[in-house]
């Protein structure tokens, strides 16, 4: 869920800034990408998890547990490039830098990763409902 809420962060940075000609280095602002993945084991934890297997196939274990940040990246989208000679930052030729930014694809992502923090909420409350259930039932016994 950690993940999930860094992306979102990232997101709404990238939406907030859509329109920032320049930002403190003097360029346009670039729009960010989380880069996640899973959460791997670490390299004694695989062997041995590999070693107890039966076929040694390291499928079978347990190998990761979650997924991880592993940075933000900048984006190597080109900047958009509009035509007004009478804006403060135009270049020579009267174009002005705009961050290479796709609105729609930003907010198709962000109603995908609110769809999975939302899913992984979900499932953290079944979850905690079964356990107090267990509990009960194991209070009666």
């Amino acid at each position: 869920m950690d993940v999930e809420h860094q992306r979102l962060e990232i997101i709404a940075q990238n939406l907030a800034n859509a329109n920032t000609t320049r930002t403190a280095t003097g360029e346009a602002y670039q729009p960010l990408r989380l880069v996640s993945g899973p959460r791997v084991a670490a390299f004694d934890a695989q062997l041995a998890a590999v070693a107890a297997t039966s076929n040694g196939n390291a499928l079978s274990a347990t190998s990761y547990s979650g997924v991880q940040t592993f940075g933000v990246e900048a984006s190597d989208a080109p900047p958009r490039l509009v035509y007004d000679p009478t804006h403060p930052h135009a270049d020579a030729k009267g174009f002005v830098h705009y961050p290479g930014l796709d609105h729609a694809g930003e907010m198709a992502l962000m109603v995908q990763t609110l769809r999975v923090y939302e899913a992984n909420t979900v499932m953290f409350s079944a979850a905690r409902s079964m356990y107090m259930r267990a509990l009960d039932l194991g209070s009666k016994g």
